[in-house]
């Protein structure tokens, strides 16, 4: 396998998002650099993080190429940092591969979101989701926003920058909503009473129910699977009947997006929900320009829509 073909190949084609030639905007700082399969290193990704890099590996033969990958990394983009992450086993581990600060702030149509490539699996920012963040944030104008599983807040901090009214944060967890209020200081926005609620989505979307909240516009973007105590969320099983009802939180003319990386799901699975929850479908997506051949392997398989109530 001649590796830096591969790879200096693969890193050419994103050279159109560098140079901000496509919906991205020429400030957008991260991308996928190498899309596993579909750039002809299966079970490989390469994710660039501004002045960072990470490595994944989802296919434990390929590790012999790992201390060739780092170098062309350094020779090529000249990094910070480089983090390499092993996917392919039960207790999944990250280490560092060069230099010392694994933190850095990336920029996205306009927006900041603070990064750290050793904190967890999942730095702060899920790069897929990027087309949805944009379209969805663009409706958000003059709206009360719901942002279910919230993890660091990226679509309400586009929602936010779009002119929404105020944006409702829910997550289970307090660091990731602590990451959230981060990434609204870095854009320069000020958090009002409330738009941080740390708890189960599904208790607050009943709350909420049972209150007479509405809402202008919700985001339902969970993980495929999410523990709250002995309570276990799973798409497979809790995602339409959640949607649903959140669905009955919206005002007339009102957005939802939903969206999935549960690889067993497809657009049509979410449209089926959407349209049962009486909504009409105003646009679907998968990953972005940076994802060849999208929904074709384990570590490229998200999914969203954006429809009107």
């Amino acid at each position: 396998m001649n590796l830096a073909d591969i790879l200096l190949t693969s890193f050419a084609k994103r050279q159109n998002l560098q140079q901000g030639n496509t919906c991205l905007a020429p400030t957008a700082t991260a991308y996928r650099l190498c899309n596993g399969k579909a750039d002809g290193l299966d079970g490989v990704v390469v994710d660039k993080y501004g002045t960072h890099c990470q490595i994944q590996f989802f296919n434990q033969k390929l590790l012999e190429y790992e201390p060739e990958l780092v170098q062309i990394l350094k020779n090529t983009l000249s990094p910070e940092f480089i983090a390499v992450k092993y996917r392919f086993i039960d207790h999944s581990r990250i280490k560092t591969a060069f230099g010392n600060n694994p933190k850095t702030v990336v920029e996205e149509n306009g927006c900041k979101f603070s990064v750290d490539l050793l904190d967890t699996l999942n730095p702060g920012l899920f790069l897929d989701m990027r087309d949805a963040r944009l379209l969805f944030g663009k409706m958000c104008g003059g709206k009360r926003v719901l942002n279910l599983f919230a993890y660091t807040c990226s679509f309400s901090v586009y929602a936010k920058i779009n002119g929404a009214l105020k944006t409702v944060n829910v997550d289970i967890s307090k660091k990731n909503l602590n990451k959230g209020k981060e990434n609204f200081a870095l854009n320069g926005l000020h958090p009002l009473p409330g738009e941080f609620f740390c708890g189960s989505s599904e208790e607050y979307v009943d709350w909420a129910i049972k209150k007479g909240k509405k809402f202008g516009a919700i985001a339902l973007d969970p993980p495929s699977f999410a523990k709250n105590g002995k309570k276990t969320f799973s798409v497979a099983k809790d995602f339409e009947s959640l949607a649903i009802k959140a669905a009955s939180l919206l005002e007339a003319n009102s957005v939802l997006l939903l969206a999935t990386n549960y690889s067993e799901w497809s657009k049509e699975n979410l449209r089926k929900i959407a349209t049962g929850a009486g909504c009409k479908i105003l646009k679907s997506g998968t990953q972005g320009k940076d994802f060849p051949c999208a929904g074709q392997s384990k570590e490229s398989s998200m999914v969203w829509l954006v429809a009107i109530i």
